[in-house]
């Protein structure tokens, strides 16, 4: 809000970014079972009618936050960079989770949640298998679709105890998950 009390006058694309930039915060200070329209208008500091306004309903902000939240994971995890090395990019996955706990409990739950989150979530296990393998999805043998997914798993798993336990010792956490992320390439 301006000097005056009044809504700052923002261009209706930044005013969505004002909206999902608070709704991320909100999530940050609260997960899921605080997440609402509500929470998210008055934490932007704009109208109840606005979020509805820019996104639809509640799910359809969360796909949002989940989309925005995944895309800083696929780039921690999956970008590539010299001497990037996997410890460095877990190193970075720990942190974004560290500030945003409720984006794993929607990576695990989401086909609880909402189908559509379900579909982002399954694309982006397969972007994580394909990256394991330096293939794509159709390119890997039913064997290694599998294992990674299995892996996949398997790091969901360390990263909820992590949390879980109260995101302690992160070192420990990231040595797990690089053993975890070496494919077993098969013949």
């Amino acid at each position: 809000m301006g000097q005056d009390g009044a809504l700052k006058r923002l261009s209706p694309e930044a005013r969505k970014v004002e909206i999902l930039q608070a709704a991320l915060r909100v999530l940050a200070k609260v997960g899921l079972k605080g997440f609402s329209l509500e929470s998210v208008a008055r934490e932007a500091g704009v109208a109840l009618s606005l979020p509805r306004h820019y996104f639809g309903g509640t799910y359809d902000l969360l796909k949002a936050a989940t989309e925005s939240l995944l895309k800083d994971v696929e780039n921690a995890l999956l970008s590539p960079g010299k001497g990037k090395s996997n410890a460095s990019r877990f190193e970075a996955y720990l942190q974004i989770l560290s500030l945003a706990p409720w984006g794993h409990e929607v990576w695990i739950r989401a086909s609880d949640l909402h189908p559509d989150l379900e579909v982002i979530v399954q694309q982006a296990r397969r972007r994580m298998v394909e990256s394991m393998y330096g293939r794509a999805w159709e390119q890997l043998s039913e064997s290694e679709q599998i294992d990674g997914r299995g892996r996949i798993g398997y790091i969901e798993a360390v990263v909820r105890d992590w949390i879980d336990l109260g995101m302690g010792d992160q070192e420990l956490v990231v040595v797990a998950l690089v053993r975890a992320s070496k494919p077993h390439v098969s013949s």
